[in-house]
């Protein structure tokens, strides 16, 4: 095992390109730079690995004449990645090995280094993509008196997306893949109609709703595995991360260079979206007007959501609101809805009617999204594979001032409590950073 003594020291214990046709290229030697990535707006991790290659592993990918299978890279690859960092010098120097199985879809960006080299990126995604991508869903979620979204999910996961065989052959190589499914409320039953996986997913996420009526639910894959989790439980039930502080140049405070805070440390950071105020309106934060039409019951219902009236029953991540009041409805959502059959009379003796959202959960998830996502900044700090999206984490910011008043003071609108929601994992043969978008509402009071 390699020798730590930095914030960032990494050891790669395998990237291993495996080709269709079983061969298997080590090309830890040769890579440049290994990127992975995770979103909480995207289903999949993905990678990608730039690759200073000499032996020209594409010639050597072989094919099959008798079963017409061509030679060369055929974006049936696998790539396997094995690492370990130590970002805590404290720590015991045993520390477990992150696995990553991907499948290689595309080379791009390949390039002719003089005689005998060339350089290229090969792209992977999550090997479950492969799997939901071609598939089709023909079939009834929820028979006769219904079922829970979430329940359902648990059945879409075990047969489409993560089966027991697919999890038992990870296992083998030491990677455990989790899934984490948020309750949800009402039940429900759904024909799926030829739909992939994919767009049975999103609109599972965008039917399901929470027990308070105040849903943002959610499908994405972290370094553990998959999650559909409701954003406001999410950030209820989540502990912050450590502290994470940038220092200007120039500052020159005690804690600066306190013994062992080099992996708490900001080495660089960018802001990439500050409060809009035009935006926030425009998108229907605070206030819209819902028309739900029930075609059943020949009625019109309408609903005005006025933000003033609800920020107190959404769960933010610094706990501040918007203190502002609009009078006009800047928003209109028009849809169907079938809200209030589970109560009515008519339909009583009707056991497929199930409990249905308010109208206006639309407008509130519009509201929320505009709200937590209001402020997104970029930071990059020690390599630290534990790091994952949907986590907490406290960013500090110092001012580039040392003289007035406000001398090495901290940057107040700045600094805070933050949801992660991108990581980039970027490693080398002798480094290894992380990269954090993160977001934050607007404490403005």
């Amino acid at each position: 095992m390699a020798d730590y003594n930095f914030s960032g020291d990494i050891d790669i214990d395998q990237i291993t390109l495996i080709g269709g046709g079983g061969e298997v290229f080590n090309i830890q030697e040769q890579f440049i730079e290994l990127n992975i990535y995770q979103s909480i707006f995207k289903k999949y991790l993905e990678c990608d690995v730039y690759i200073n290659d000499a032996l020209f592993l594409a010639s050597q990918v072989k094919g099959s004449i008798n079963d017409n299978i061509p030679g060369g890279f055929k974006g049936i690859e696998t790539l396997v990645v094995k690492y370990r960092e130590r970002t805590d010098p404290s720590e015991d120097a045993n520390i477990p090995v992150k696995t990553h199985v991907f499948g290689v879809y595309e080379i791009s960006d390949r390039k002719r280094e003089g005689e005998g080299t060339e350089k290229y990126l090969i792209n992977g995604i999550s090997l479950e993509a492969y799997r939901t991508l071609p598939t089709r869903i023909s079939k009834v979620y929820g028979k006769g008196r219904g079922n829970t979204i979430s329940k359902m999910m648990e059945s879409l996961m075990k047969e489409y997306v993560l089966p027991d065989e697919l999890k038992n052959e990870y296992q083998a190589i030491g990677l455990n893949k989790q899934v984490n499914i948020d309750e949800t409320s009402g039940m429900k039953n759904y024909i799926i109609p030829n739909k992939s996986v994919n767009e049975t997913i999103d609109f599972f996420c965008k039917e399901a709703d929470s027990k308070d009526h105040y849903p943002y639910y959610m499908f994405y894959e972290d370094s553990n595995g998959y999650n559909f989790r409701n954003l406001p439980f999410l950030i209820e039930d989540g502990e912050i991360d450590w502290t994470y502080t940038y220092y200007p140049s120039n500052y020159e405070g005690d804690d600066k260079d306190v013994e062992g805070s080099d992996q708490y440390k900001i080495i660089s950071f960018n802001v990439i979206q500050e409060n809009s105020f035009l935006d926030n309106l425009k998108g229907g934060m605070f206030k819209s007007k819902s028309v739900g039409i029930d075609i059943l019951r020949k009625k019109k219902l309408e609903k005005v959501f006025d933000y003033t009236k609800e920020q107190e029953n959404f769960y933010t991540v610094e706990g501040g609101y918007f203190p502002i009041e609009v009078d006009a409805d800047g928003v209109v959502n028009n849809d169907y809805t079938t809200f209030g059959h589970d109560t009515d009379e008519f339909f009583n003796n009707d056991t497929t009617v199930m409990s249905k959202k308010d109208i206006l959960t639309k407008n509130r998830v519009m509201s929320y999204n505009k709200q937590i996502f209001n402020n997104v900044v970029e930071v990059m700090i020690a390599g630290d594979s534990t790091k994952n999206v949907g986590g907490l984490i406290d960013l500090q910011f110092y001012i580039n001032n040392t003289i007035g008043e406000n001398k090495y003071e901290v940057d107040k609108t700045l600094s805070g409590q933050y949801l992660i929601t991108k990581v980039r994992q970027k490693i080398n043969a002798e480094n290894f950073v992380t990269i954090m978008q993160c977001c934050k509402d607007s404490a403005m009071l």
